[in-house]
């Protein structure tokens, strides 16, 4: 895992971000993490990740949605990959697999759901880094 790869971790939940980030971190990755998309949005202004992780149900049960759409039509972040790692499912029961392969509806390039056990998530960070 060379060089390192930088990720930017988005959710609400402070508790989450700060166990993810200790995960990541051991795992070799360079974490920065945010909890709004507002937050999100600004930090990408700033600098580009290798890999987005982004939360469904932040400021409301959409807004991860609604970002994640916002950012793939972005030019800047267009080709930044996002895993949607969300508990959407436990609040609003959805096939979330066939979600996923819609471009439109949602345009990432995998989800994981919550709760997700740490070695579970690196596996999905690398095979999305290829690393």
């Amino acid at each position: 895992m060379n060089p390192q790869k930088h990720i930017l971790l988005v959710d609400d939940d402070e508790d989450f971000l700060t166990a993810t980030k200790l995960v990541l971190e051991k795992s070799g990755y360079a974490v920065e993490t945010c909890m709004s998309a507002k937050e999100c949005i600004a930090k990408l202004k700033i600098s580009k990740p290798d890999l987005i992780i982004l939360d469904v149900m932040m400021e409301s049960d959409h807004s991860g949605f609604d970002l994640c759409r916002e950012l793939k039509r972005d030019l800047g972040t267009k080709e930044v990959p996002i895993l949607m790692l969300t508990a959407i499912d436990q609040k609003y029961p959805m096939n979330f697999g066939s979600a996923a392969g819609d471009e439109e509806w949602l345009p990432v390039e995998g989800y994981v759901e919550k709760p997700v056990e740490a070695n579970v998530l690196v596996e999905r960070i690398k095979k999305l880094l290829r690393d």
